[in-house]
């Protein structure tokens, strides 16, 4: 019963207040939900990403499902090759209590890449990413906290007015990044992306004007060369969402185990924590252009009084293709590795 109880708050509580957006602990493994001006930064001709989260299945049915999955791709422009357009399309669904609150959108994001410096050390990119959200609920399946009383079902009817199960409107987000290549062994970069310029109504009761709150993240790090074989990738990300705020960091270490003219591996392990939320382990493996990562959350917030440190887990993977062989032009917009 008190999972249930929990589930159940959880839900309600996200209905009547201003919604806040999914989150992943691998933000990194997901480019064109991190950032829009990410979009066809790519080490290739093109990537596919897709990264999956699963969290609260020990305190209710499959409560959250967040998939996501895109496609982008860089096509290089001017006559010094040191600049180029990227194009690519993203999907993400969110299901809520095994399917009873789904939101699913679809976006196309562009990027410009402008290489800087006579060598091309240091990129500018600006990014723009415009979509379309469909919000579905299945209100009759929920229990709402009226109909709660000392912990138990009291079997009355909510007294929750809605107007309607379905919301949908067209969304937009902006972003800006920059990386540079500080030496032969050390990169930085940084990142900032805005979303949800256009704050439109997601209400689903009646008499409710809500709109979706903007969010600004801020995320950068570093790629850290410090031996052949080994290698850190340091990170942060800060997101603010009207009064809700997140802050995650952390390191992962790099292990280049296979290092051959066509054929190279890394291993990756690490560790990252979001303040006030969990601690998050992470394990990885990247063959050629392939890579995969799983990571786990472990809660250390009150709410493991609920879940006993049991929070949410993600698998992710990442292809980069090429249409020919290598080429210079292949590798110019260098992307930063976690």
């Amino acid at each position: 019963m008190l999972k249930k109880v929990v589930v159940s708050i959880l839900v309600a509580c996200s209905l009547a207040a201003q919604a806040q957006d999914i989150h992943f602990s691998q933000f990194y493994a997901s480019p064109l939900n991190l950032n829009p001006s990410l979009t066809g930064k790519v080490n290739g001709d093109y990537r596919i990403a897709g990264i999956y989260r699963g969290q609260w299945f020990s305190v209710g049915d499959k409560t959250y499902q967040t998939p996501s999955l895109s496609f982008d791709m860089p096509f290089i422009i001017g006559k010094k090759k040191k600049d180029a357009i990227g194009a690519g399309i993203n999907v993400v669904a969110d299901r809520t209590n095994g399917g009873r609150f789904n939101t699913t959108g679809i976006y196309l994001s562009t990027a410009y890449h402008k290489g800087l410096g006579k060598e091309n050390k240091h990129q500018l990119s600006l990014g723009v990413q415009g979509g379309y959200v469909m919000r579905q609920l299945k209100s009759n399946d929920f229990t709402f906290g009226d109909q709660i009383t000392n912990g138990q079902l009291n079997g009355n009817p909510t007294s929750e007015n809605f107007a309607n199960n379905n919301r949908n409107y067209p969304d937009v987000n902006v972003g800006l990044f920059y990386n540079g290549q500080l030496s032969k062994k050390l990169m930085f970069f940084a990142g900032y992306s805005f979303y949800h310029l256009t704050t439109p109504k997601e209400d689903f009761l009646a008499n409710s004007n809500n709109e979706l709150p903007t969010r600004q993240v801020v995320h950068g790090g570093f790629q850290w060369d410090v031996a052949p074989k080994f290698s850190l990738y340091p990170g942060v990300l800060f997101q603010l969402q009207q009064e809700a705020q997140e802050v995650n960091f952390g390191n992962n270490f790099g292990w280049h185990f296979l290092n051959k003219e066509n054929k190279k591996a890394t291993f990756f392990f690490g560790g990252w924590y979001r303040m006030g939320d969990a601690a998050i382990a992470m394990l990885g493996l990247e063959y050629n252009r392939f890579r995969v990562g799983a990571s786990y959350d472990f809660t250390t917030s009150e709410l493991n009084n609920a879940n006993n440190l049991r929070g949410g887990f993600e698998i992710s993977a990442i292809y980069v293709g090429l249409f020919n062989k290598p080429s210079d032009n292949n590798i110019f917009l260098f992307c930063p590795r976690y």
